[in-house]
């Protein structure tokens, strides 16, 4: 979906800060517009909350295209993925608990934008032999999106204990040297 940003950039700083319990004229009222061109914009409550969450992982994707960056593999960039996740989850928890409830609700919005970056951070580790899958990596990433969500990212540290265990069935014998190399506990403090 494309958005122009200037205009839900408003509605997504009042639900960052709020929570995604308003009604439709809360929100036209918070952001100053009328109730009828919130509704003009995103027909629905519903579709409006889509396209916050949908805005909102844009927004988070960039943010850890940014960070991975300075990563040297696929394992670390992983790694800085589930850090944002952690990120997102302290400091946008709204957000963070929307898109669980979609991604175990709704079968249509299953967090797209993430899974494709782990697919792509998954690619990338197979073309350095730091992983390798005996299934299709996209059914890998639903499970490790469901984990990392349901799983690790309990409380507001991540667990760490579960990260190699998660990462176990993928780790080649060079993922796990590469994998060994990373301070876990100091990454997720």
């Amino acid at each position: 979906m494309v958005y122009n940003y200037t205009k839900i950039e408003p509605i997504f700083k009042y639900y960052l800060s709020t929570g995604f319990t308003h009604s439709m004229q809360e929100v036209a009222d918070a952001v100053q517009i009328t109730k009828k061109t919130l509704f003009n914009r995103y027909i629905s409550k519903e579709n409006l909350e889509y396209c916050l969450i949908d805005y909102w992982q844009i927004k988070s994707c960039e943010r850890i295209v940014q960070r991975m960056e300075f990563a040297n593999n696929a394992v670390e960039k992983l790694m800085m993925f589930l850090f944002d996740l952690q990120h997102c989850k302290n400091n946008e928890p709204h957000f963070f608990r929307k898109a669980k409830e979609i991604f175990l609700e709704n079968s249509e919005q299953r967090n797209p934008l993430f899974i494709t970056q782990l697919e792509t951070i998954f690619n990338m580790g197979v073309e350095e032999d730091l992983f390798r899958f005996d299934s299709d990596p996209t059914v890998f990433a639903y499970f490790f999106q469901f984990n990392a969500l349901f799983i690790l990212l309990k409380d507001s540290l991540i667990n760490t204990d579960y990260i190699s265990f998660l990462l176990a069935p993928i780790l080649t014998e060079n993922g796990k040297m590469v994998f060994k190399d990373i301070d876990i506990e100091q990454v997720f403090k």
